[in-house]
């Protein structure tokens, strides 16, 4: 056992570790220990994933970047919450931009998805289950304003909410009804990818459409997190979600990424990591 902890950087950490090597990156300020499979972050306070601040997002270009996991997040789930700080430029206008989606690759249609969006100013949830398309929208308008705001959709299996900076949106449903169902209530497909930035099809569909601006502090729970919204929005400014036990938490260049590489490590426990497609950018831009 050594007396003094190795040191390191988040750019030139060893290539072939063994189960339990532990470092400090002299660049993040962060003790890292490999578990076997990847790196994990440790900070002073005991808890893994949080660094004490919030530096980096990820921008998208609205044309082809996003993330995904190629697995399937919360995938029995049938109540549950997805969070998010967004900020969608002023010349995204009517654009659809997607934030966080359930998918299947394999689809026949366009029918098989439950996905969280902006679009036309406005927030909006989509259930799409074969010939079910229950939709609800918020109604807050003119988000595409180039400021941060925090995003969420919550299902207590019966009802969805919005919430827009901490307080709920009233809810239209635009179409079918706000059944509250989520991704555990899917029955007419076999879901296969979990993204950020994307409402994908396969390729025979087309019609693929791709978040444009920055996406931060992104966590997924399988319960409702209606009575914690105050909590994770935190007066707007992001903080540690650990205390709230998160099925999966990608900090967007503060995780074990720091700032560099194609992977979204999850902070949370559960090692959901997501992977770079097309190239989204590292930013200095935070809510």
């Amino acid at each position: 056992m050594p007396t003094t902890i190795p040191t390191t950087t988040s750019s030139t950490r060893p290539g072939s570790p063994s189960t339990g090597d532990a470092y400090f990156e002299t660049d993040t300020k962060n003790y890292i220990i490999y578990d076997g499979a990847n790196w994990r972050g440790y900070v002073s306070d005991g808890a893994s994933g949080w660094s004490g601040s919030n530096t980096y997002s990820l921008n998208f270009d609205g044309t082809d970047d996003y993330l995904t996991t190629g697995t399937i997040v919360t995938p029995t789930a049938t109540s549950g919450t997805i969070s998010a700080w967004i900020k969608i430029p002023t010349s995204a206008g009517s654009a659809f931009s997607p934030i966080f989606s359930w998918i299947d690759m394999n689809a026949t249609s366009a029918t098989v998805k439950p996905m969280f969006v902006y679009r036309q100013g406005k927030l909006r949830f989509y259930y799409q289950d074969g010939s079910t398309t229950d939709i609800v929208e918020g109604d807050s308008t003119g988000l595409n304003d180039n400021a941060w705001h925090h995003v969420a959709v919550t299902s207590n299996g019966s009802s969805w909410s919005i919430y827009l900076d901490g307080s709920a949106e009233t809810l239209t449903a635009t179409s079918g009804s706000n059944s509250g169902k989520w991704v555990g209530n899917i029955s007419g497909g076999t879901l296969t990818n979990t993204e950020i930035g994307a409402g994908r099809r396969n390729a025979t569909l087309g019609g693929s459409t791709f978040a444009v601006g920055n996406i931060d502090e992104v966590a997924v729970w399988d319960s409702d997190q209606s009575s914690n919204i105050s909590t994770i929005y935190n007066s707007g400014t992001p903080g540690n979600l650990l205390s709230l036990n998160p099925k999966a938490w990608w900090r967007m260049g503060d995780g074990i990424e720091a700032n560099s590489g194609t992977t979204i490590y999850d902070m949370s426990t559960f090692s959901n990591n997501m992977t770079m497609v097309s190239s989204p950018a590292y930013q200095s831009d935070t809510p």
